[in-house]
């Protein structure tokens, strides 16, 4: 096995630690800059770790992230489209 084939399965196997790790000790980002606009782009960034977060200008925040909602209504709004992939496979 070459080392570029091994980075891979190490980044596979840290990476889910290191977000649980980052999740639980990590930056708080409670001290946030200003916002900017840079090439019609606009954010602030946590001056404690860099992070930069999208803001905006209609509600005056930062707009939350919803990855796991969203999803779980995408299934509740199409729940046989996931069954008809597994089944057309047999």
């Amino acid at each position: 096995m070459t080392q570029s084939e091994g980075i891979p399965l190490w980044h596979n196997l840290t990476h889910p630690l290191a977000k649980v790790l980052e999740f639980a000790f990590g930056c708080r980002h409670r001290r946030l800059s200003r916002v900017f606009t840079i090439d019609r782009q606009t954010y602030k960034v946590c001056c404690d770790c860099g992070a930069t977060f999208n803001y905006s200008l209609e509600t005056m925040s930062i707009p939350r992230r919803r990855r796991l909602f969203s999803m779980l209504r995408r299934l509740q709004s199409q729940p046989g489209r996931f069954l008809r992939r597994a089944t057309s496979g047999l």
